[in-house]
């Protein structure tokens, strides 16, 4: 009976386990910078100081963004995409850690990685595999989008996020703008988040701050307007902006 208990137990800490490892690790990062993909080796003496490691994204053909076996990665099956902008931390390879960097982040770079960790051959039945989401972003972007004799409307803009980041329009004194807020989604699931506020025109010069926050992954990002005291138009048919 107390077999038959503990083989009971056994099968289900290793569902768990089974399905903690399929719940994918999300990672935030924004396009034009750089993002680490962890990973490490689970049971560190199933391999030697020189596993064998494959990045892979299932949608790519060829699949690899990155593999490594004999202390060096092999280039020619790396996936072009990736071509000089993956790469693992070598020195800490030896201790498990297996992470793939990733410089200069794309849009088309979201999507699912997964991490393959193939053991020495004696142990080749216990291949260890985790996931990870990166999630990809674009940097907010404000700007004065029209005004007139005394009023001008500023706009912010958050492109292209695949979940809705909380934002907001401030103004030098941190103070929160209400404004107009739109959003649309194209087919691929990437929305685009603006928000418009009027403001007063003003003799002063005045900055404006556009943020985005994502709760989901403790980041935000910033970005703001100079607004000049003195502005008038060239000519009823030009929108440019001209400071003294």
């Amino acid at each position: 009976m107390l077999r038959l208990l503990l083989l009971f137990l056994l099968s289900v800490l290793e569902s768990s386990a089974g399905s903690a490892a399929q719940t994918p690790l999300q990672v935030f990062a924004v396009a034009g910078e750089a993002v680490v993909l962890p990973c490490s080796l689970w049971n560190r003496a199933l391999f030697d100081d020189s596993p064998t490691v494959e990045w892979t994204r299932a949608d790519l053909k060829p699949k690899a963004a990155l593999v490594y076996r004999d202390n060096s990665e092999v280039f020619e099956m790396k996936h072009q995409h990736f071509e000089f902008r993956t790469s693992l931390f070598h020195s800490e390879v030896k201790d498990g850690n297996v992470s793939l960097r990733i410089s200069d982040v794309q849009l088309s770079d979201a999507g699912m990685f997964h991490c393959l960790k193939i053991p020495m051959e004696d142990a080749r039945d216990r291949i260890e595999n985790s996931t990870v989401e990166l999630v990809v972003a674009l940097n907010p972007n404000i700007a004065v989008i029209s005004f007139g004799d005394e009023k001008m409307v500023v706009e912010c803009e958050a492109r292209c996020w695949q979940t809705k980041p909380q934002m907001k329009i401030l103004d030098d004194q941190g103070r929160t703008l209400i404004g107009e807020e739109m959003q649309t989604e194209d087919p691929g699931g990437c929305s685009t988040i603006k928000q418009r506020v009027t403001l007063q025109c003003s003799a002063q010069s005045r900055r404006i701050f556009c943020r985005v926050e994502f709760p989901q992954f403790n980041q935000s990002r910033a970005t703001q307007i100079l607004i000049p005291g003195k502005v008038f138009r060239l000519s009823p048919n030009k929108k440019k902006l001209l400071t003294f």
